[in-house]
């Protein structure tokens, strides 16, 4: 298999190291063969591991004679680079990095060290590295919000959160209550692109905790920062299940407004009710209730009613995205 390799800032990472340069290929004399060799030996990559395309390093140890002289890499045994250093390197890395095209192949390497001494020494041959995607973490879920499901059980939660995924994420959410101090995980993973999911079951006048991290391949993310349910509100959502339609509503009395709707979606986790109360040309919708998954039927007894005037309503279903909105009722309230 024939590698491209681009040499992106190549370098060693060492303390008190500097480079000089590359330089070609000592030969020994005979003579050097009764010399006492020094070793080289790799730590990572090893065999059957696998390095991000775009940034591989390579860690080594060399147990010298007198000083190291030059480092030269080896990919399917052939010569790639070599590397010179003033100093004695204690810990070091070598960085180059793989042409995208070369994803999923695989490749081998060794090291030769060089002695001052005018001696070598070679590592192990390293085999089956699988070249990789970006090994990337997640990124850390921001944004988190809590809002509280009203309804016939109000001891739910609705957590909410952003990322902005390199590929594909799935999350985790963990939970602790206001009488301990660990968290512990309550939901997941869940699948990539899910952005909200509900807690069911709570204890009512109980302070809850939360924090989401995603996970991919290549490891977890950050956690979230924390947020808690003391005062707990908000919304928000962007398309995807389906809506609910044939809302309705009648007027019950001047302040009291009873609202149905059909649901059409199997896998909402709550619905939104939004109200605009239609005074002047920029009134706007502003959400007054959250209810639970399942329900088709509201009462409006919120603030800002009034007799003999005509309100317009909407609604939408949330789930790991949420639908679009239903159709616009209008109900006008009796004198």
């Amino acid at each position: 298999m024939k590698m491209k390799i681009k040499y992106l800032t190549t370098f060693i990472i060492a303390l008190s190291i500097n480079f000089v340069g590359c330089v070609n290929s000592p030969t020994s004399p005979d003579s050097l063969e009764f010399k006492e060799k020094g070793s080289i030996k790799i730590f990572s990559p090893i065999s059957n591991d696998s390095v991000g395309y775009e940034f591989t390093s390579i860690k080594y140890t060399i147990t010298q004679v007198e000083a190291v002289d030059m480092v030269e890499l080896y990919i399917n045994n052939k010569y790639v680079i070599n590397y010179r250093v003033n100093r004695d390197p204690i810990s070091n890395a070598l960085a180059f990095q793989f042409d995208p095209s070369l994803i999923n192949l695989t490749f081998s390497y060794f090291l030769k060290y060089y002695d001052t001494n005018g001696t070598s020494a070679t590592s192990d041959t390293m085999v089956n590295i699988v070249i990789t995607e970006p090994r990337i973490k997640p990124s850390k879920p921001f944004d988190v919000k809590l809002l509280m499901l009203q309804g016939p059980s109000t001891n739910s939660f609705n957590i909410s959160w952003q990322d902005n995924p390199q590929n594909e994420v799935s999350y985790e959410v963990w939970r602790r209550d206001g009488f301990t101090a660990d968290y512990i995980k309550i939901l997941g993973p869940l699948p990539p692109g899910t952005f909200n999911v509900n807690d069911n079951g709570l204890f009512p006048n109980m302070v809850y905790y939360y924090k989401v991290r995603g996970q991919n391949k290549f490891g977890f993310s950050e956690f979230s920062d924390e947020v808690n349910t003391a005062g707990a509100g908000g919304g928000g959502g962007s398309g995807g299940i389906a809506p609910p339609t044939n809302l309705s509503g009648v007027a019950l009395s001047s302040t009291v407004v009873k609202l149905i709707w059909q649901d059409n979606s199997y896998n909402e986790n709550y619905f939104k009710i939004e109200r605009n109360d239609n005074w002047t040309v920029w009134s706007k919708f502003e959400t007054i209730a959250t209810v639970p998954s399942n329900i088709t039927t509201f009462t409006d007894d919120t603030k800002g009613l009034a007799g003999g005037h005509e309100f317009l309503y909407r609604i939408k279903a949330y789930s790991n995205t949420d639908s679009s909105w239903s159709n616009v009722a209008s109900v006008t309230t009796q004198l």
